[in-house]
């Protein structure tokens, strides 16, 4: 019995080594969830605001950091999908802007839920009409790659606004300590 239960326990730690090993080689990171796009033109920060939040369904939302810059780095293990490394930042929504001339996208703006590694803003090509490039090459050669379009990004994060049962336990709450401080006061003065 026990060398059938070594040869398990042996087995089972090769198969997770193996399974490690991997998920480690080939660790790409979530792609967000694209939550809408927009044709924005020469936009300024209000516009792209008041469209991340139509996006988002919550008009809460604070502009956190806008980078005017077009690097990002091809997805680890794919060559298809992008990631901007924002580390500290977390925010909960990006957008992203591109030019689009000489181009048949429909859209320029494109926003996203950051659901992944919150401090990577990752995405496919596909989710932005393949603006931020295509066809690149699994063996470095990223010649194809066109990041260069990407003219900047911006990171957004939400108020806490209290939900209304919040609230309702919030007012019970405070009329309960009323009361029994009102009942206090009775009782002493009598």
């Amino acid at each position: 019995m026990n060398k059938k239960y070594a040869f398990f326990k042996k087995g089972l730690a090769a198969f997770f080594a193996i399974a490690c090993g991997m998920s480690a080689a080939h660790a790409a990171y979530i792609v967000d969830t694209k939550i809408g796009q927009a044709l924005l033109g020469n936009s300024g920060d209000a516009t792209e605001l008041a469209a991340m939040e139509a996006a988002a369904g919550d008009n809460n939302l604070v502009l956190d950091f806008k980078i005017n810059v077009n690097t990002a780095a091809l997805n680890p293990g794919t060559t298809d999908q992008w990631f901007l490394d924002v580390t500290p930042d977390t925010p909960g929504y990006f957008l992203l802007k591109f030019g689009i001339g000489n181009t048949n996208a429909t859209a320029d703006t494109f926003f996203f839920q950051n659901i992944g590694e919150l401090t990577k803003l990752v995405w496919a090509n596909s989710q932005v009409q393949f603006l931020s490039g295509g066809n690149c090459s699994s063996n470095g050669n990223d010649s194809a790659c066109n990041i260069g379009r990407l003219s900047h990004y911006n990171g957004y994060y939400g108020t806490a606004v209290p939900e209304p049962a919040s609230l309702a336990l919030l007012g019970i709450g405070l009329l309960g300590m009323g009361a029994a401080r009102r009942k206090t006061a009775k009782i002493s003065y009598a």
